[in-house]
């Protein structure tokens, strides 16, 4: 799936990013990490506006995106 990162919020221990998602009707998910998790790494380079691909759900009911995703910035 593809995406726009909406809004970054550093809370404390975590980061959420506040996406959304482009399928077949537009909506918003959410994803959790922080800099002592490892998939703080596929994250931390995004930027609020960047386009990202590779975005998978880990509970779509909830609007919670699977952080361990391997997200690519698209051009």
């Amino acid at each position: 799936m593809q995406g726009e990162i909406l809004r970054i919020i550093p809370s404390g221990d975590f980061v959420t990013y506040i996406v959304k998602v482009s399928e077949k009707s537009p909506k918003t998910g959410r994803t959790y990490t922080g800099k002592s998790f490892r998939n703080y790494a596929f994250w931390k380079d995004f930027k609020v506006g960047d386009r990202i691909s590779g975005i998978g759900w880990k509970n779509e009911t909830r609007g919670i995106i699977d952080a361990d995703s391997l997200v690519h910035l698209m051009p």
